[in-house]
């Protein structure tokens, strides 16, 4: 199978999204070095959006200064309270007047991932930042191989999903939810992948 440029840049955006995603769930200092999470973002993103590899950096410069502990308090008070959330990562509050975990838009966003033949089984809603990321990466790796095998009906329809994706759900509400993480904590490394994720 020969790659074009074009395929190879497709397979470098799905990564990104999918490390990403990994990003945004509790911080895990073993595994990120294990799996090289930080330096990999950061490597693909010089030649996908070198903005935000320069954010890439920075965060695996801060994660590793920063204690686990720290990283875990951070994460919890930003995305999971106790009490009130700094920085809902739900798209359904961004998206919705009442500002509603689990409001329609999130039954949307499953609906989307049932069409698309993906079961959402985890603990979180459909519409947690880092599922949505995830669901950006399974768009794009079906993408790669529909164009790898020729099929231009599946190609056209996977595009077609992933530009309604972006424009009905992630894209609408990111961009506000990278602010409310910069607007709402000092931490270098949150800060760092805040901005790496609004920039890519």
């Amino acid at each position: 199978m020969n790659t074009t440029v074009s395929d190879a840049s497709l397979l470098k955006r799905a990564d990104c999204y999918k490390l990403l995603s990994a990003c945004f769930c509790e911080p895990d200092k073993d595994l990120f070095r294990e799996e090289n999470v930080l330096s990999n973002l950061a490597s693909i993103l010089e030649d996908v959006c070198p903005e935000a590899a320069t954010y890439a950096r920075d965060m695996e410069i801060f994660f590793s200064e920063t204690h686990a502990e720290e990283l875990a308090i951070e994460h919890s008070s930003l995305f999971l309270g106790p009490f009130q959330l700094k920085a809902p990562p739900y798209g359904s509050v961004y998206l919705e007047k009442n500002r509603t975990v689990m409001g329609e838009t999130t039954m949307q966003t499953l609906q989307l991932y049932q069409e698309s033949g993906l079961n959402h089984d985890l603990k979180e809603p459909a519409d947690h930042i880092a599922i949505e990321l995830e669901f950006m990466n399974f768009l794009l790796m079906a993408q790669f191989e529909a164009e790898n095998k020729g099929d231009e009906d599946e190609l056209t329809e996977l595009t077609n999903r992933n530009t309604l994706f972006l424009s009905r759900y992630l894209g609408r509400w990111v961009f506000r939810f990278c602010s409310s993480i910069v607007d709402n904590t000092e931490n270098s490394y949150y800060c760092s992948l805040a901005n790496c994720l609004d920039s890519f």
